[in-house]
């Protein structure tokens, strides 16, 4: 896993808790976790999940609100990190479209051991928008709330109004307000 969600993850800890409590959660898990993690590195999914279920322990909140939280928060500092993948986008919708179609592919390319998740946004006949999110680590919770926080960053009127999990993938159905 990318050190980017690491080291993202950690300041958003720091911002939700304390950094000292965020260092003593981490102190709490030595030997679990490497402990140390740069935005270059690459690291077990593993270490992450235990600090994220750490966290969410010590702040008695649902694991799955919390990576909710964390991918709202994400998209706004990815689009301060890379703002030219924002760059040329229309819409939510456009920008969705962008992550499955080019943004992964550049990361594939910048990073060749990396393995993001696939991310399709497809419409039906009926003009429904269904944006399909797969990945080996079970971050849907995360894609979750960076789609809603990517419909609003770029204003988009519409919404989540359906979630679904099946054959290891998450489908979210996206509607007009």
């Amino acid at each position: 896993m990318r050190g980017i969600l690491f080291t993202e993850y950690l300041d958003f800890a720091s911002d939700i808790a304390s950094d000292e409590e965020v260092e003593n959660l981490l102190s709490s898990l030595n030997g679990e976790i490497l402990g140390s993690y740069t935005a270059v590195g690459n690291y077990s999914f593993s270490e992450f999940a235990k600090i994220h279920l750490a966290l969410a322990d010590h702040l008695s909140k649902e694991p799955n609100d919390l990576a909710r939280q964390f991918g709202q928060i994400l998209l706004s500092r990815f689009a301060e990190l890379f703002p030219s993948y924002f760059e040329g986008a229309k819409s939510g919708l456009d920008f969705l479209e962008q992550v499955g179609l080019h943004i992964h592919e550049e990361v594939k390319k910048l990073y060749p051991d990396s393995n993001p998740p696939d991310v399709h946004l497809v419409t039906d006949a009926a003009g429904t928008y269904k944006l399909t999110y797969k990945s080996h680590r079970p971050l849907a919770s995360v894609a979750r709330g960076l789609t809603e926080a990517c419909l609003e960053y770029f204003n988009d009127p519409h919404y989540i109004a359906q979630e679904t999990i099946k054959n290891g993938q998450t489908e979210f159905v996206l509607e007009k307000r």
